[in-house]
């Protein structure tokens, strides 16, 4: 038997309520055996799936996850509940499928169904089901698979952290790196989202790197990007894209094709296990 629980608002509870029984409403998932371990530096192709290990030993992982699906320990949902609810879980088989609903996720409307008999539905509630779900957790596996991490956050509280934004004291700390100089006005108010990520990244890398790697590291981004003023191993940074094209160095975004010989930067970052 398949059952589909709603995460409701509800204060001071757990919020789960048994929504739905029956058939299966998402099917198999293809392309799983081939996701890619999640690393923010990836993009994915249309088909591919990121997967999180050993989900269930993650703080983010949620708790009706680590113990045995029971139908019996769950509520039916109350019609109150149906304009709070904050996303749905189907389990199907062992596996756990997860769908945020949003205010267009939920509509009443007249329509006539064109079935076996016409007929004229005078629009009762209704949740629309995606094509594919959000997220899928693959109990015997132990492994989370989605495809952006901005859209199960809001189901996985704090899953985030796996692609956190440099704080405004993490920023300016960067900064403070004797291989850094801003120029032109350039500071920590004027670094946004995106290279506050790349920076939060970088920060990780440059943690384990000895100070052979470092020097290494910024002698080969000025090697590859010698429009970004370098002089006693110190880059000038004025702009965003000056930013950008330091941390695109330090995550070693840049190569030369083998063949052709035509330098590149890396969109997309997977690590190969040989």
């Amino acid at each position: 038997m398949n059952y589909v629980l709603a995460k409701v608002k509800v204060k001071n509870e757990e919020g789960f309520r048994k929504l739905y029984t029956g058939e299966a409403i998402f099917e198999d998932l293809n392309g799983l055996s081939g996701a890619n371990e999640y690393i923010p530096s990836t993009i994915l192709e249309e088909d591919e799936w990121f997967k999180l290990s050993a989900f269930s030993t993650k703080e983010y992982c949620l708790d009706f996850l680590c113990t045995k699906f029971n139908s019996t320990e769950y509520q039916e949902i109350d019609k109150t509940h149906t304009d709070i609810i904050e996303y749905i879980c189907s389990y199907q088989s062992g596996k756990y499928y997860f769908q945020r609903i949003l205010k267009h996720s939920i509509f009443k409307q007249k329509r006539i169904t064109l079935g076996d008999n016409v007929c004229l539905d005078k629009g009762e509630k209704s949740i629309v089901i995606n094509d594919c779900p959000d997220a899928m957790y693959d109990k015997n596996h132990d492994t989370l698979y989605f495809r952006k991490l901005q859209t199960v956050a809001p189901i996985f509280k704090g899953i985030d952290i796996l692609y956190k934004e440099a704080t405004k004291e993490e920023t300016e700390s960067f900064l403070q790196n004797d291989f850094i100089e801003t120029i032109d006005g350039y500071g920590v108010d004027r670094i946004k989202t995106m290279n506050r990520k790349r920076i939060a990244m970088a920060m990780e890398t440059l943690k384990n790197f000895n100070k052979k790697q470092r020097k290494d590291v910024l002698d080969y981004t000025h090697e590859y990007y010698p429009h970004l003023q370098y002089k006693d191993s110190t880059f000038s940074v004025g702009t965003e894209d000056d930013m950008k094209f330091l941390l695109w160095g330090i995550e070693q975004r840049y190569y030369t094709t083998p063949v052709t010989k035509e330098q590149r930067v890396a969109n997309s970052v997977i690590p190969l296990t040989i």
